[in-house]
């Protein structure tokens, strides 16, 4: 009887030091959170610069310039940090063609790679394909013999999937490198 005491005992003892140990981070993790837009200027100003200053059209083409014209990158991460003045902050663009779609977000620490496969095979279509390389050329394809038929794929629908959280944000690191999205809970 003492035996299976104890083993009762030490059954249930690690089945709570599991459950304390997922719980906190479940439980304690708040959501995303949209903090808002960015003053780049006041940023750049932070850095010695003069302002911050659009030299195209793309959100890319933000950049602090120097009083003498001079033009530096500048990182929309580490502004969003400096911003809202909290380590938790990353950075998410709307819209790659639109300079004014980037916007701040406090997030918990650690990302997930989107399971593109996974998504496009759970929603019924063949697999997953990489038409270029660039964030946006992602897309579900159906194969038949008269060819392949290509799919937009919604990045947040595969978070969702991916990490199984509807409370997620979608974010690329490099426009140009398409493997770098991310899931952030």
């Amino acid at each position: 009887m003492r035996s299976i005491s104890k083993t009762l005992f030490a059954l249930l003892t690690g089945v709570a030091s599991v459950l304390a140990a997922a719980s906190p981070a479940a439980a304690g993790a708040s959501p995303p959170r949209e903090l808002g837009g960015l003053d780049l200027g006041a940023y750049c100003r932070s850095l010695g610069n003069a302002g911050a200053v659009l030299a195209g059209s793309t959100a890319y083409d933000w950049h602090c310039a120097a009083a003498d014209g001079g033009r530096s990158d500048l990182t929309f991460d580490a502004a969003c940090r400096w911003t809202y003045a909290t380590g938790d902050a990353v950075d998410r663009i709307g819209d790659f063609r639109d300079p004014t779609s980037v916007k701040c977000w406090q997030v918990a620490p650690g990302a997930v790679a989107p399971d593109f496969e996974n998504y496009c095979t759970s929603t019924g279509h063949s697999a997953a394909a990489l038409l270029g390389t660039t964030v946006y050329d992602w897309r579900c394809v159906n194969h038949s013999r008269g060819g392949p038929t290509y799919f937009s794929v919604d990045v947040l629908a595969v978070c969702r999937k991916t990490t199984s959280v509807t409370a997620t944000v979608e974010r690329f690191v490099n426009y140009y490198d398409a493997r770098t999205w991310q899931c952030r809970v």
